[in-house]
C-alpha cells in the first residue's frame, strides 16, 4: 500500500508539473514524499535486495534530475517573459506612447511580482513620464532606482540635474559614469562637454579623446574634440579633428560652425 501511495505521490508531483502548471515547489514536495516513502518502506523489509534498492535510487535520482532541469527551465522561461515583456515598453516609449507604456508596466509588475524599485521598471517609468512632461514624477521614478551603478541610472540622474540647472552635478555624475564605463561613448562625450562648456579644457580633451577612440566617426566628439585644441591653442591637432567633421554627414548648422573655427585660426599656425 505505501508502495502505491508513494507511487501516486510522484506522479501527481510530475503531472501537476507538467500538465496542470502547479508551482516548481509543490511538485518537488510532492515528489519527495513519494521517494523517501519508497526508499523508508524498502529499509523496513526484512528481505532487503540490492537490486531492488539500486533501482529505487536510480529512479528517485532520475527524478530529481527532471524537477531540476524543470525548474531550471521555469525560471529561464520567466526571464524570457520579462525580458520579452520590457522589449514591448521599449517599442511603446521609441514610439511615444508614453501612457500605453505605463499601463504595460504596471500589468508586468503584477503579473510578474516585481517591486516597485526594480531598476528596470523604474527606469522606463522616468523615460515614460519625461515623454509626458511630468518632471516630478519622472524624479520620484528614479529615486526610487535601487541599482545605483547601471549606466542608465546614471544618464537619467545626470539629464534631470541639467534640467533642474544643477550642471556641476551633472558633469560630477557624467565624470562618476565615465569611470565605471570607460567604453561608454556618450558617458564620455557628454563629461568632455561640460568639461568643455566650464572651461576645465585638460580634462574635456581626456574624455573627448576616449569618445573619439569608441565612435573616430562621431561629429559631435569630433568637433567637441577641436574645439578644446583651438581653445587650447594646438591649432594643428584642432584643424585635424575638425577636417575629420568636414567629410562626415553633417547638418548645414555644424558645417557652418566648423568653417568658421577653422576660418578663424591664425594664419601659419
Amino acid at each position: 500500500m505505501i508502495i502505491v501511495l508513494s507511487a501516486a505521490c510522484i506522479i501527481c508531483g510530475l503531472l501537476g508539473y507538467a500538465v496542470f502548471d502547479s508551482t516548481a515547489a509543490t511538485s518537488i514536495l510532492l515528489c519527495a514524499i513519494g521517494a523517501v516513502a519508497i526508499v523508508v518502506r524498502l529499509v523496513l523489509r526484512k528481505h532487503l535486495k540490492r537490486k531492488l534498492v539500486a533501482w529505487s535510487s536510480f529512479a528517485v535520482l532520475c527524478i530529481a534530475a527532471l524537477l531540476v532541469s524543470g525548474f531550471t527551465g521555469t525560471a529561464e522561461s520567466d526571464i524570457e517573459k520579462s525580458a520579452s515583456a520590457f522589449r514591448e515598453v521599449d517599442v511603446l516609449l521609441d514610439k511615444g506612447n508614453a501612457e500605453k507604456a505605463l499601463k504595460r508596466l504596471a500589468e508586468i509588475k503584477k503579473e510578474g511580482g516585481h517591486y516597485d524599485d526594480n531598476t528596470e521598471i523604474c527606469l522606463r517609468e522616468f523615460k515614460a513620464y519625461r515623454l509626458l512632461s511630468k518632471e516630478d514624477d519622472a524624479v520620484r521614478a528614479l529615486k526610487k532606482c535601487t541599482s545605483f551603478k547601471d549606466i542608465r541610472y546614471y544618464m537619467a540622474l545626470a539629464s534631470t540635474q541639467l534640467k533642474a540647472g544643477n550642471q556641476l552635478d551633472a558633469l560630477n555624475t557624467y565624470i562618476e559614469a565615465a569611470a565605471l564605463y570607460p567604453r561608454h561613448h556618450e558617458a564620455q562625450l557628454k563629461a568632455g562637454y561640460l568639461c568643455f562648456v566650464r572651461g576645465a579644457y585638460a580634462r574635456a580633451e581626456f574624455y573627448l579623446l576616449r569618445a573619439c577612440e569608441i565612435e573616430p566617426k562621431d561629429p559631435d566628439s569630433l568637433f567637441f574634440l577641436g574645439s578644446v585644441m583651438y581653445a587650447q591653442e594646438k591649432y594643428p591637432q584642432a584643424e585635424g579633428y575638425l577636417q575629420r567633421v568636414l567629410k562626415l554627414n553633417i547638418d548645414e548648422t555644424m558645417k557652418e560652425d566648423v568653417e568658421d573655427l577653422l576660418a578663424s585660426m591664425p594664419k601659419g599656425a
